[in-house]
C-alpha cells in the first residue's frame, strides 16, 4: 500500500516504500496503517496509541531547519508543521538523502525534473542544491503552493506523493507538532466551542442554548461521536492525562476548588490554542474564551487531558 505505481500515479517523488522505511519500517506500516487512517479523522494521536510517527513536540526538528520552515510558513501560509512532517518522511530531516529507486534525490526527495521546475538558491550562496535544506524547504513550499496549499492541504500533500496513506502519515506527524486539521475532531471541537461564545451559563445545562462548564464539553464532543461523562471530575478521569506543555487545540483543561464541592475537579474548559481556553464560566456569566494564564484560572489549574478519540462512533 506504500508503493502506488509511479507511471500511473504520476508520482514525481519516487519510491515511497523506501521513505516509509526511514520512518517506521515496512512491518510498522502494515501494522499501523489502519491506525493512521483513523488518526487523520481525529487530527492527532491519542496517547494510548502514540507511535514514533507522531511525536508530541518539535524537539526532534533540528533548530536551523525549524527556523527555515517557520520562515517559509510566514511567506506562504503553509503550516510549518506540514513542512516538518514531509521533511521527516522524505529524508529524516536530511539524515537519509540517498537516491530512491526512481531517482529522487536530496533533502526533499525531488526528481531532477521537479527540482529544475521548483528548486532555487534559498540561502544566497549562488548554488541551487537539492541536498541543502535552506534551498529545498523553500522549493517544497513552492511545489505545495502550486498544488493547492495552503487552502487545500490534502490535495497538496497528495500531489507530493499519490498515496492516501502518505497523506494520513504526514498529517499524523504534523499533528504531533501541534497542527490541527480543520476537518479533524479536535479542529471541529474548537469551532463548535467558539460558536457558543456568548451563550449563557446555566447550572446543569447541557445545551444547545445554555451550558455549564462540563455540559459544554459534553455537548461538543457528543456532537462529534464521543460518549462523555457528565461532571468535570468524571471528565478528568475520562481524558488521557497530558502535560501542560503538550496541550493541543481540542484538549481539555481542568481546574480545582473553584467552588465548595466534595469533588476536587470543579471546572473544565476546551483548549483552543495560543494559550486560550473556551469555557462556560460561572452563574450569571457566559461562554467565554479566556487566557489560561489569567491569574484566577492559573491559580486553580489542576491538569490537562486529551479526549479518547479512539472511542469515537463514526
Amino acid at each position: 500500500m506504500w508503493d502506488p505505481p509511479e507511471a500511473d500515479a504520476g508520482d514525481i517523488f519516487g519510491d515511497l516504500g523506501r521513505d516509509a522505511m526511514k520512518v517506521i519500517g515496512p512491518l510498522g506500516v502494515l501494522l499501523f496503517a489502519p491506525v493512521l487512517l483513523l488518526i487523520a479523522a481525529f487530527g492527532g494521536l491519542p496517547a494510548a496509541v502514540k507511535t514514533s510517527a507522531a511525536p508530541t513536540s518539535a524537539a526532534e526538528i533540528p533548530p536551523g531547519q525549524l527556523a527555515v520552515m517557520q520562515q517559509v510558513s510566514n511567506q506562504t501560509g503553509i503550516p510549518w508543521q506540514i513542512l516538518a512532517a514531509i521533511s521527516k518522511v522524505e529524508s529524516g530531516f536530511g539524515t537519509n538523502m540517498a537516491p530512491s529507486s526512481a531517482g529522487a534525490v536530496g533533502y526533499c526527495q525531488f526528481l531532477p525534473a521537479t527540482w529544475s521546475a521548483y528548486g532555487g538558491d534559498g540561502d544566497g550562496d549562488g548554488i541551487a542544491d537539492p541536498y541543502n535544506y535552506r534551498d529545498c524547504i523553500p522549493a517544497m513550499g513552492r511545489y505545495l503552493m502550486a498544488n493547492g496549499a495552503p487552502a487545500d492541504m490534502r490535495r497538496a500533500i497528495f500531489a507530493y506523493n499519490h498515496s492516501s496513506s502518505y497523506i494520513e502519515l504526514v498529517l499524523a506527524i504534523a499533528a504531533g507538532y501541534g497542527y490541527v486539521d480543520p476537518s479533524s475532531i479536535p479542529g471541529r471541537a474548537v469551532s463548535l466551542a467558539r460558536s457558543q461564545i456568548g451563550a449563557p451559563y446555566v447550572w446543569g445545562a447541557e445545551g444547545p442554548d445554555a451550558f455549564d462548564c462540563s455540559g459544554l464539553v459534553l455537548w461538543i464532543y457528543g456532537q462529534l461521536g464521543l460518549q462523555v461523562p457528565r461532571t468535570a471530575q468524571q471528565q478528568f478521569g475520562w481524558a488521557t492525562p497530558i502535560e501542560e506543555s503538550q496541550l493541543q487545540p481540542g484538549d481539555l483543561v481542568f481546574f480545582e476548588n473553584t467552588y465548595p464541592s466534595p469533588d476536587r475537579i470543579t471546572h473544565v474548559g476546551i483548549y483552543s490554542g495560543g494559550g486560550m481556553v473556551v469555557m462556560a464560566t460561572t452563574t450569571g456569566d457566559y461562554v467565554r474564551e479566556v487566557l489560561l494564564s489569567d491569574p484566577y484560572w492559573s491559580a486553580h489549574f489542576a491538569g490537562a487531558g486529551r479526549p479518547p478519540y479512539g472511542e469515537v462512533s463514526v
